[in-house]
């Protein structure tokens, strides 16, 4: 076993290991739980009307698919838009609670929405049986990140504990999937959810008309056979012969 893969393995296990007992000795809280601070890994106007708080975890697709939607309101409302991020890591993905380790060692850096991006756009790449440790060590030197340190961040203890508490805020607001997103308090699921409701609730925050329904494309005329036509030669001989059905 090398030094790469032991990181992974040893932080998976304490991840693991840690998150019944963290979750009875955490004290509740009466706040709302949307509200919840932390340390915010946001982008966008701290006066922006609205905030999208987002629970994701790195290595599920659909968290990737709801990116560009992301990106997409983030350019057409600049200013009204404050995009905050959560660590929601599932254990059904093998590699995920190592990538989001490595994305709280860029955030403490000053890198988080830069490693953020890479590890989504190379998520098929890194979520293989093969320990990913390796491959993040290489995003945290495009960064021009120490490597010393990164690699030493990667079994911090209290940087696990700021994904433990992204992941225990997420639980109390009863996050059942993801990505889950909230809008200003109101919750959306998955990308689909978002991309139709999104937009929707960002214009209606900030007292703006609601976007026009799309139009209808017009519909085609659809020749029906009768059993009579279906009988003639004429029309068999025009029916496709050993056409599977799908």
């Amino acid at each position: 076993m090398n030094q790469k893969w032991a990181v992974g393995v040893i932080l998976l296990a304490g991840i693991a290991g840690s998150v019944f007992i963290y979750q009875k000795t955490h004290r509740l809280q009466s706040a709302s739980e949307v509200n919840f601070t932390g340390q915010l890994k946001s982008k966008g106007l701290g006066s922006a009307k609205v905030v999208i708080v987002g629970y994701s975890d790195f290595q599920c697709p659909s968290c990737q698919a709801a990116e560009p939607i992301l990106t997409e309101f983030m350019a057409k409302y600049p200013k009204d838009i404050r995009l905050v991020f959560r660590h929601f890591p599932l254990p059904m993905h093998l590699w995920s609670s190592v990538a989001h380790q490595a994305a709280e060692c860029a955030h403490r850096k000053g890198k988080f929405w830069e490693f953020h991006d890479k590890i989504f756009q190379t998520q098929k790449e890194w979520s293989t049986p093969a320990n990913p440790t390796d491959r993040f060590l290489e995003f945290a030197k495009g960064l021009n990140l120490n490597l010393d340190q990164f690699a030493a961040c990667l079994t911090d203890q209290s940087v696990t504990d700021a994904v433990k508490e992204d992941r225990y805020h997420g639980d109390r607001l009863k996050v059942e999937s993801t990505p889950t997103f909230f809008i200003n308090g109101d919750r959306v699921v998955g990308p689909v959810e978002l991309k139709i409701k999104g937009e929707g609730l960002i214009r209606k925050f900030l007292g703006l008309p609601p976007l026009p329904a799309p139009a209808l494309a017009p519909s085609t005329p659809v020749a029906v056979q009768t059993p009579t036509q279906a009988s003639t030669p004429a029309a068999n001989a025009s029916s496709p012969q050993g056409t599977p059905s799908h």
